[in-house]
Parts: structure tokens; C-alpha cells; sequence
């Protein structure tokens, strides 16, 4: 009698580090979709960069105009950034951690590089509605038979 339960005991345990292991290997490598962006913001007159070279946690880096936006994939909750600028200022480099549930996150670059918080906001993708005018070709009319 003893030793069954000492193999409950045994066996329970091991079904809770199993659901521990995953819950933490969900939560330290959860990926995201992280969309950069180099764009002006208007409500606080700040300019993107002209030219700049931007790599995310050491992988390949995307060269972004002003007013490009790109995407990067991303796993884990802790990223660091590098931001090379083509006009000889430093290099500039941030470490940042992502919020656990957005799937989509929105990074400006004129924000982070500013200090302006947060520079990182959840986006969301939303389908244009169809215009049903837009359907019809120019120059279709309704043709009636007699």
C-alpha cells in the first residue's frame, strides 16, 4: 500500500514538472511578429531617420528609408536592437522585452531612438471594406432587351 502511493506521489509529481516545463518553454521562446518602422510622427514633429540599418537580435540587417516599414520574426521575450546610421552618428543599440500575448507589434524607430515611451504599441490588421461602386467596370451600363 505504501509503495502505490508512494507512486502516486511520484507520478503526480512528475505530470506537474512536465506542465511547468511547458508552460515555461511557451513563455521564453514565444514568438511575435514585429513590425519596424521609420516614419515620421506628426503629433510630436519628430523626423525618421534618413538612412539607417537596423538588425534585431544579431540577424540580418534591413536597410529602411524614411518612411519604410518592414517586418522582423522574433521569438522569446527579450530582443536587442542596433540601429546604424548612415549619416556617421553612433551606432544605437537597445535591449527591450515584449509583452507576452500581442501576436503583432508596431516598433517605431523615431520614438525609441528619442526615448519617447512607449515606442511599441500591439497592431492589429483590419480588412478594407469592398466598395461595391469600385466593382462595376467604367463605362458598363444596364442593357435592356426589348
Amino acid at each position: 500500500m505504501a509503495i502505490n502511493r508512494r507512486r502516486l506521489i511520484l507520478r503526480g509529481a512528475l505530470v506537474l514538472v512536465w506542465i511547468g516545463l511547458g508552460a515555461l518553454i511557451f513563455v521564453f521562446n514565444r514568438g511575435h511578429t514585429l513590425l519596424v518602422d521609420n516614419r515620421n510622427i506628426e503629433a510630436d514633429n519628430i523626423r525618421a531617420p534618413d538612412l539607417i540599418t537596423v538588425s534585431v537580435d544579431g540577424g540580418r540587417a534591413l536597410e529602411y528609408f524614411s518612411g519604410d516599414r518592414d517586418i522582423f520574426k522574433v521569438g522569446g521575450g527579450r530582443h536587442r536592437i542596433r540601429i546604424e546610421f548612415s549619416d556617421g552618428k553612433p551606432p544605437f543599440e537597445k535591449t527591450f522585452a515584449l509583452p507576452l500575448m500581442p501576436d503583432m507589434l508596431l516598433l517605431s524607430i523615431p520614438r525609441m531612438i528619442n526615448g519617447m515611451e512607449p515606442y511599441f504599441e500591439e497592431f492589429h490588421t483590419t480588412p478594407e471594406p469592398r466598395k461595391p461602386e469600385a466593382e462595376a467596370l467604367p463605362g458598363e451600363e444596364e442593357i435592356i432587351l426589348p
